[in-house]
């Protein structure tokens, strides 16, 4: 997959009066908008255009979002610019719904992926990534149950087709996991290539799997 998804950087953000981070955040991207690294960048009162509140899902301000991805409240000049810099990449991308995820944002993510398939196979980064945070492993497994058997879920099939032969078997055994919640045809012949992994909690899993397929072939 290539790193990068779209090389513009389309900025909204929405202030209120007396909102004590407003004018900060503000005159953060006022000045990378006039150091050009903003392709667009357009700038909302909510107390003047209040109807955008329930349109975006604004609950508090500074709200603002960089391409696809939204934040609110107090952020440093650092911060901005990094995602203003990556929020068109996959490392940006999966360090967004780490993050997320972390944070127990589970329906902001399911709702983006929905949205964005393509932000699938990057969110499987967390799976391959043995250090990713308990929250966000956890927060990925709740969200890709949540769409077990839809047909965007089977994006992730090449990725855990590799994750079955990796060395550590807890990667094996996650990947057979997800491979019950897909719809492909396919999952079956690789849960049941895990039968007879060495190790027992993979068996199990791909068991489980297979013992469990609800999903129309």
């Amino acid at each position: 997959m290539n790193e990068s998804t779209d090389p513009l950087c389309q900025v909204i953000l929405f202030t209120a009066p007396h909102c004590a981070y407003c004018p900060g955040v503000s005159k953060i991207f006022n000045g990378l908008n006039e150091q050009g690294k903003l392709s667009s960048y357009e700038k909302f009162d909510l107390s003047i255009d209040s109807s955008l509140a329930e349109k975006y899902n604004i609950r508090s301000v500074p709200w603002f979002k960089i391409n696809d991805l939204e934040f609110f409240g107090s952020h440093s000049a650092s911060e901005i610019e990094y995602w203003v810099d990556h929020s068109h990449t996959n490392t940006g991308i999966l360090r967004y719904i780490v993050e997320s995820l972390d944070a127990g944002k589970l329906s902001h993510i399911e709702n983006l992926i929905r949205t964005h398939p393509y932000w699938l196979p990057i969110a499987l980064g967390i799976v391959s990534d043995l250090n990713s945070p308990i929250q966000a492993r956890i927060g990925l497994a709740a969200t890709l149950e949540g769409l077990a058997g839809e047909p965007v879920l089977n994006t992730i099939l090449p990725q855990l087709e590799t994750l079955i032969g990796d060395p550590d078997h807890r990667m094996r055994a996650d990947a057979c996991h997800y491979l019950g919640l897909l719809s492909s045809p396919k999952r079956i012949e690789l849960l049941t290539s895990c039968l007879t992994d060495p190790h027992p909690e993979v068996r199990e899993l791909a068991e489980d799997g297979l013992g469990g397929l609800t999903h129309a072939d």
